[in-house]
């Protein structure tokens, strides 16, 4: 969303260079003062009443390097509008010029001492510039990038800090300038700059650096619900939006300026801006202006969620919570009204579901979330705005969340604070999210990140258990559509992925909806192509919603790697952002608990958008890949998975000889793609049992002769891969001792019976064997007269044909 002009100035360099962390050091350098033994050469120069500069060698140094040291600037400042110069060469020259069209960049790195001063304005140490001398008298110097740029350290951030400015003069140079200065806001105190590693780096003449990085499959981070962007109060065309949403190949992409062959950038969220009611009614419907692109977003499977810039303005006061800027509009700021259950709360979380409800059964549009508010605790009066504070926010999701649900669209997932900052200086989502019963109501943690061109210094953040959503970002000045500017946003959104394990990342508008800031959509005025808008498609055409990231180890690399698979199919994806404007990066790939057959490489670079080139074979789980120098590079792949089986734990049964037992062998395997398993026999098994080789399932029925025994089992399942990797399962089935079967009285009671030619009896014995009943009238010779197989004991038997006198039985148990 727009801002005011005061938060302009921070922004504005973003577009113009790329500052970041790291040890490496540029290879090839036309001058470099790496201070490995002293500052000679150097000299300084204080600009304003009672100042002190001093320049001198000090042994902190970037690499750790014991042999080496830095430059150590102390000046002491007592006012607004003051200025220290380091210059190269005690005069401010080289003693040799050097050609600048052989210059691409100025580079060095900074730190600060954590004692000095901060400016106010900036929340930095001060404003950094940097300059090249053009003149052989010093007399002339340029300022890096152009006149109207600057940058700041953020205070508290002490550590060594790159930068790297575009240099782009085609006549000599003689020097380089650093200078410090206070800006508009004072400085008072002694401030201690270190400066190590200056360098002069000329394009295509630096070798590749080489790195390496190891992704493992079974490592798993957070899921990835996706990327986008708003389309709030914007127009756009159905052209446009496939470019934008669309995954579809060779689109010819035409606007008023140019006409381009482009792959869409597939991304997969859509923000969109609702238009407050006119009333406070409970029964009126909010709107939006967008339709068609949040319809179209939603045909090509993008999740769409919207978000209210104010409630109805008799929902509000003229009070400001935060800061004290007038209100002239009634729209534009002011202070929600809404607490507890009051009318307020009741009847705008009314509208918002009538809202939802409008969105489903009217444009068949399913929201995915709503949010309570944009930037409750932004301080404007210039457009749409109104400000809330914790506790009301609170007291809000629920009455919404129970609007929602009455409407019949209870699906529709909550989403706040929306504070303007990442850091959430004021504590919007804390008061709801501490309480248990609220927190049950929120489905997002959403905040912009407004908070420095590399603010904060930290982007870890309390997700409190919910999905993590960056909902908002753009550098809010100018018209940079460069490979560096693409690279930057590239690295940012690895710095939130890896940093903050975001689950989603957006920036401000899809088109620039500004006429003069192009740089606030990821097309730039008049739907022009930008880099940045290939960089966000480096991760939103591949990294889809429900991958989740998993472990990219980095190791001797600059490049910046994070990988993602997803969770219903073998696709992975590595993304791959080289910052370097110099060098290219040999970077090999390890795979861990995975492999691939082969990656497709996707690359923007300064010459290439969104663009599919030849795939690499992976060979033993590892490939290697030259990264061009500033570049983002997306390599896709089917991930191939073979791990041994994993099989349940079964129990121990004990039965009776005869009784079948049963025993379902279940073992899982994490192939990707899956594998089927077979079941056998592995090296103990008693005799009379078998196994089912598809289900597992073990069957046996012991013999009296395996009575009082305890029989070890082991089965194996085997995956169908040509490798083949199996495991065992043990088990044991004991068997119980066997006792005799005995005869007891017959039907009528007492003993056994005879009567009328009927022999009668009752049988008893252990429950699980087959009973075989015999007669003999010699002991001599047996004929069976009767078998059961497995009867339930105990039983009775009559044979109807005792006719004589001398007639025996036997009972027998099997089997």
């Amino acid at each position: 969303m727009l801002r005011e002009a005061g938060l302009l100035v921070l922004a504005l360099f973003a577009m113009l260079f790329v500052m970041f962390c790291s040890t490496s050091r540029a290879q090839v350098i036309y001058t470099n003062y790496t201070f490995d033994t002293s500052a000679s050469g150097w000299g300084v120069w204080p600009n304003g009443t009672g100042q002190f500069v001093s320049a001198q060698w000090n042994s902190s140094d970037v690499n750790n390097s014991p042999t080496s040291g830095s430059l150590l600037v102390t000046s002491t400042f007592t006012g607004a509008s003051q200025q220290s110069y380091v210059w190269s060469g005690n005069s401010g020259s080289f003693s040799t010029p050097i050609n600048g069209a052989l210059v691409t960049n100025l580079s060095c790195y900074i730190r600060f001492d954590p004692s000095s001063p901060t400016n106010s304005s900036t929340d930095s140490y001060g404003t950094i510039e940097f300059y090249v001398v053009t003149s052989a008298n010093d007399s002339t110097s340029i300022q890096l990038p152009n006149s109207s740029t600057y940058y700041h350290q953020t205070a508290g951030n002490t550590g060594w800090v790159l930068y790297s400015v575009p240099v782009s003069t085609g006549g000599n140079i003689y020097g380089i300038q650093i200078e410090l200065q206070t800006y508009s806001d004072s400085l008072t105190g002694t401030s201690k700059m270190y400066i190590d590693d200056v360098q002069l780096n000329g394009q295509g003449l630096p070798g590749p650096v080489n790195g390496t990085s190891v992704m493992d499959w079974n490592n798993v981070h957070q899921r990835i619900d996706g990327f986008g962007a708003s389309s709030a109060w914007l127009t756009i065309s159905t052209l446009e939006g496939t470019l934008l949403y669309s995954t579809n190949n060779n689109i010819t992409y035409t606007n008023s300026t140019s006409t381009n062959v482009c792959n869409g950038i597939g991304l997969s969220l859509l923000r969109n801006h609702i238009v407050f009611a006119n009333t406070t009614s409970a029964s009126a419907t909010p709107t939006t202006g967008e339709t068609l692109v949040m319809q179209q977003a939603q045909s090509y499977g993008a999740r769409v969620w919207s978000t209210p810039w104010t409630p109805p303005t008799g929902f509000k006061n003229t009070n400001n919570l935060y800061g004290s800027q007038p209100i002239t509009n009634a729209a534009n700021g002011g202070t929600y009204l809404g607490s507890g259950g009051n009318i307020t709360n009741v009847n705008y979380a009314s509208q918002l579901a009538n809202y939802v409800y409008s969105m489903k059964h009217t444009y068949g549009i399913n929201l995915y979330a709503i949010s309570i508010q944009n930037e409750p605790d932004a301080q404007v009066n210039t457009y749409e705005a109104c400000q809330w504070n914790g506790s009301q926010i609170h007291d809000f999701a629920t009455n919404l969340f129970n609007a929602l649900s009455n409407a019949g669209v209870g699906s529709t997932k909550i989403i706040l604070p929306e504070s303007e900052n990442w850091t959430d200086p004021d504590n919007l989502a804390g008061p709801s999210m501490t309480d248990p019963n609220v927190a049950a109501d929120v489905g997002i943690v959403a905040c912009h990140n407004y908070d420095g061109m590399y603010g904060p210094t930290s982007l870890t953040k309390n997700s409190y258990g919910k999905p993590l959503w960056e909902t908002e970002v753009a550098i809010l000045s100018g018209s940079d559509s460069s490979i560096a500017n693409g690279v930057y946003y590239g690295q940012r959104i690895y710095q939130f992925m890896t940093q903050a394990n975001a689950n989603a990342y957006h920036y401000w508008w899809l088109v620039s909806g500004s006429s003069t800031s192009g740089n606030e959509g990821l097309l730039d005025n008049g739907g022009n192509i930008t880099k940045r808008l290939f960089a966000f498609g480096q991760y939103s055409r591949f990294v889809r919603p429900n991958f989740y990231r998993i472990d990219a180890t980095i190791s001797q690399t600059p490049a910046l790697v994070s990988a993602y698979k997803d969770s219903a199919s073998p696709a992975f994806a590595i993304v791959v952002v080289n910052t370097n404007s110099l060098s290219d990066v040999i970077q090999t790939f390890n795979f861990t608990n995975f492999t691939a057959t082969s990656v497709t490489p996707w690359v923007t670079s300064a010459t290439l958008n969104l663009t599919p080139q030849s795939s690499v074979n992976v060979t033993n789980g590892s490939f290697t890949y030259d990264v061009p120098a500033q570049s983002i590079v997306t390599f896709v792949g089917q991930g191939i998975t073979n791990s041994p089986p994993v099989f349940t734990t079964v129990p121990n049964p004990t039965v009776n000889p005869g009784v079948t037992v049963l025993v379902t062998n279940t073992a899982t395997a994490s192939d990707v793609p899956p594998y089927s398993l077979t079941y056998s026999e592995a090296n103990i098994f008693p005799s009379g049992a078998t196994l089912n080789s598809s289900s597992g399932v073990f069957s046996w029925r012991p013999s009296i002769s395996q009575a009082n025994t305890t029989n070890q089992i082991e089965v194996a399942a085997t995956d169908s891969d040509s490798a083949g990797l199996s495991a065992t399962n043990s088990f044991s089935v004991v068997v119980n001792s066997i006792t005799n079967p005995v005869v007891s009285a017959g039907s009528g009671g007492g003993n056994v019976s005879f009567s009328q030619g009927q022999f009668s009896m009752t049988i008893n014995g252990p429950q699980g064997p087959d009973y075989t009943l015999l007669m003999s009238t010699n002991l001599v010779n047996w004929q069976t007269i009767f078998t059961t197989d497995s009867p339930a004991t105990p039983f009775a038997f009559t044979d109807p044909n005792a006719t004589n006198a001398n007639q025996y039985y036997e009972i027998q148990i099997g089997p």
